[in-house]
């Protein structure tokens, strides 16, 4: 077998997390191009101060806090986040997070559907 089934994420490709992000990178750990026909896992990395922008979809987010620590905003209601902190987004439900940190990065795996994986600046809706 000459597929690769294990790596790093830091050894995965960046992809331009796209206008909603302030300093932060993407990695596309499962999707379409690997392993998942469905749904993409993303690995974003938000450094000091980096935050994503609020927007809202017709799509959930499955959201995982792997390292560091910060904020995640669901409607009118702010979670803080740390490794092991897992995060449900309804659909429709207008969110965001943000790294608190001033040293370290916040790093967490985000899984949408396909059509999820969009900047929702860029399309109005979407992330």
């Amino acid at each position: 077998m000459s597929e690769v089934l294990c790596g790093k994420i830091s050894d995965l490709p960046m992809i331009d997390p796209g206008a909603h992000m302030l300093a932060g990178e993407k990695r596309i750990v499962f999707g379409p191009e690997r392993f998942w026909d469905t749904h993409v896992m993303r690995c974003f990395t938000l450094k000091p101060g980096g935050m994503a922008a609020n927007n809202h979809h017709p799509w959930v987010h499955w959201f995982v806090c792997i390292g560091g620590h910060g904020k995640f905003q669901i409607g009118d209601t702010t979670y803080d986040i740390e490794a092991g902190t897992w995060v449900f987004v309804p659909s429709e439900v207008p969110h965001s997070f943000w790294n608190t940190s001033e040293t370290e990065d916040l790093i967490s795996l985000c899984t949408v559907t396909v059509e999820g994986d969009t900047d929702p600046l860029a399309l109005t809706r979407g992330c």
